[in-house]
Parts: C-alpha cells; sequence; structure tokens
C-alpha cells in the first residue's frame, strides 16, 4: 500500500524539507503530493530538485491581507488537494486548516516557538509536534495544553541537517555567478513582513554591513526578499552593482548551500542561512533581533554562528573578518546531532497504519 502524504511549501527551507522526504519516503512506499505558495525561492527550490508540484496563492503582507489570502488559499487548496492519508508542514496555517477540516492525521514541523500567530493556528489541531529538543518544553505551553503535551516528538538537532547532511559541494554556483570561493560575502534580508516579525525595519543596517564589506574588496551576493528592499540596494549600493562587484541573483536555479559552502560569510536577518553555513562549518551572523534558542544550541556545540542586534553587528562583522576564519570542520559535531527525518517518516507510518 502507498501512503499518499500532503506537504505544503511556504519558503524555501520547506521546499527543501520535502524534496528529503520525497527522497526518503520512496523507500518507504510514501508519496509525496506537493503545494506550494507563490513566495520568496520556492519554486526555484522545488525546481532545482526536478519535484512535481502545484502553487496555490500568495504572501499576505498587511494582517488584512494575511487573513484574505489565507482564506482564499484554504478554498484553492481543496480545488487541488483530493485524496491524501496524513498532512505534514512546518506550520501552515491554511494547509493545517484543510487537513482538520478533512479529519486527517496532522503532523507539523516547527522550530518557531516565537511564531505566535503561525502556533496559534496550527498546534492546537496537530496530531503530532515534530520539534528540537533545543526548545524547551515550556514554550509550547501557550499553544498545546499540559495534556496534550506528550503529542511532542523532540529530537536533538536541527531541520537544517535534513539536508546539510546529504550535501556535497560542486562549486556549480560560484562558476553560474563568475567568482571564486572564498572572494564574497552571501547576505540575506530580514522577514521583514512575516506575522512575527514585529522590530522595525533593519535594511539600513544591511546596507551599511554591505558597503562595509565592498569597500574590503570582497564581492557580495544579496537575497532580498521584498521588492523595496531591492530598490534599497539600487538606490544605495548601484555603484557596485554597475561595477559587477554586487549580485542580486534571479532565477538561476543556484543552490543556496555550495553558495554558502564556499562563502567567506554568511549574512543573515532570518536563521536558516545562517544556521546552514554554521552546520557547514562557514562563518554566520544573524541578526535576528530575538533571542533564539537554535542559535544558543548550535553556539554551545561550538559551530562558528555570531549573534548580534542593531549597531553591534557592525562591530562583530569587523571582529569576524578579522579572525580570518574561512572554515571550520563540523563533521565530527554533526555526527552527534540527530537528523529528524527518520522520526518524521515514522509518524506518517505510524498514523496511517493505527487508521487501518
Amino acid at each position: 500500500m502507498v501512503i499518499k502524504a500532503w506537504f505544503d511549501a511556504l519558503t524555501a527551507k520547506q521546499a527543501r524539507i520535502v524534496a528529503v522526504l520525497g527522497m526518503e519516503g520512496r523507500r518507504h512506499d510514501i508519496d509525496f503530493i506537493i503545494t506550494c505558495r507563490r513566495y520568496d525561492y520556492v519554486e526555484e527550490v522545488l525546481d532545482m530538485f526536478n519535484l512535481h508540484y502545484e502553487c496555490v496563492g500568495y504572501h499576505g503582507e498587511s494582517p488584512r491581507e494575511k487573513l484574505i489570502r489565507g482564506i482564499e488559499r484554504q478554498l484553492a487548496l481543496l480545488d487541488v488537494i483530493r485524496d491524501f492519508d496524513v498532512h505534514v508542514s512546518l506550520t501552515s496555517p491554511d494547509a493545517v486548516r484543510v487537513a482538520f477540516g478533512l479529519g486527517k492525521p496532522i503532523i507539523a514541523l516547527t522550530d518557531t516557538a516565537h511564531s505566535y500567530f503561525v502556533n496559534k493556528l496550527t498546534l492546537p489541531l496537530a496530531n503530532t509536534i515534530i520539534a528540537p529538543s533545543a526548545i524547551p518544553m515550556s514554550e509550547w505551553s501557550r499553544y498545546v495544553s499540559s495534556a496534550e503535551i506528550d503529542k511532542i516528538r523532540a529530537f536533538d538537532g536541527i531541520f537544517e541537517l535534513m539536508w546539510i547532511n546529504r550535501f556535497k559541494p560542486t562549486g556549480d554556483s560560484i562558476a553560474r555567478l563568475g567568482i571564486r570561493s572564498k572572494e564574497f560575502v552571501v547576505i540575506r534580508f530580514e522577514e521583514s513582513r512575516a506575522s512575527y516579525y514585529g522590530y522595525g525595519d533593519r535594511s539600513r543596517l544591511l546596507i551599511r554591513m554591505a558597503k562595509s564589506i565592498l569597500e574590503r574588496g570582497y564581492y557580495v551576493v544579496m537575497f532580498p526578499r521584498y521588492p523595496y528592499q531591492e530598490e534599497l540596494i539600487k538606490s544605495e549600493l548601484g555603484l557596485f552593482l554597475r561595477l559587477g562587484k554586487l549580485i542580486i541573483p534571479k532565477n538561476m536555479r543556484l543552490d543556496g548551500i555550495d553558495l554558502s559552502w564556499h562563502a567567506r560569510l554568511v549574512i543573515t536577518g532570518g536563521s536558516t542561512m545562517a544556521h546552514e553555513a554554521a552546520l557547514l562549518g562557514t562563518p554566520a551572523i544573524s541578526y535576528f533581533p530575538q533571542h533564539y534558542y537554535i542559535d544558543d544550541y548550535l553556539i554551545n556545540k561550538g559551530l562558528p554562528l555570531y549573534r548580534c542586534v542593531d549597531e553591534d553587528c557592525l562591530n562583530v562583522l569587523e571582529s569576524v573578518l578579522r579572525a580570518d576564519i574561512t572554515h571550520v570542520d563540523t563533521n565530527s559535531v554533526l555526527s552527534r546531532m540527530e537528523d529528524p527525518t527518520r522520526l518524521i517518516i515514522n509518524e506518517i507510518k505510524r498514523f496511517v497504519n493505527e487508521g487501518k
């Protein structure tokens, strides 16, 4: 019997999760039906792995628009998803609501205890919650009652291990961009319009950091998330764009992991790219302005991840570049961390077998 698991990918990170699950699932007779949302680099990552998917709906920005887009997307998903046994997602509110309404079991993956609104809409409806053990159980009590706390399955690792453990550098990414290994820095803007991000725009701080890096002679590869961020790059750093020292990749099907492997440094306002880089052994700076347990977990394991907030970021940047650490061997650390792929696959099989 083939199990049909529906996965809804909302971000590039989630696209990588389902890419790994799809590959591993075939060994266990699990067929993944993939839907996604038209946002950021989601479709580009899915295409990179030659996955079949259907993209439905868009990402809202204001609270009202998020609500409208969400309702529209739920109705659209009902037309796309006809037959499945279990739903899996990294807390997709629209997909979880649809799966719950159809009476299907829900496996929620999460590593963002701070994402209050999304967690409120999804975790109470989940049959199982899979989360890193680095996040204290007390954090989940805001979303799950004490009677249901045992539905949380914790693992000693992070989701990014799912693809980092399967990665081999090729150099294809830098060949496409025409740059050499360790002569560039990767910069990713913050997710300023996410429901959890109430910290104000930090784009100008990132522009200052980029300018400092460019003036040192490095190339910079920048990934804006929104059109206004790209316009800011063009207006403030236009000279470097024209000189070819600053690159904004578009529609290039670049493997971001390969790019991070070859980078001198990765800077991000989110977490995923910083965590990926640190696991690979590439120094990374995260300027996400809230305490994040996963950061503590990786730093305590000796991985090259650095945190900063506001003006302190310029000092941290100076310190990291001055230290001249280009790569750290992380194999021994990674070998002691838990890849959650097997746990997710086993939970899918458990729900289907229990439902027979």
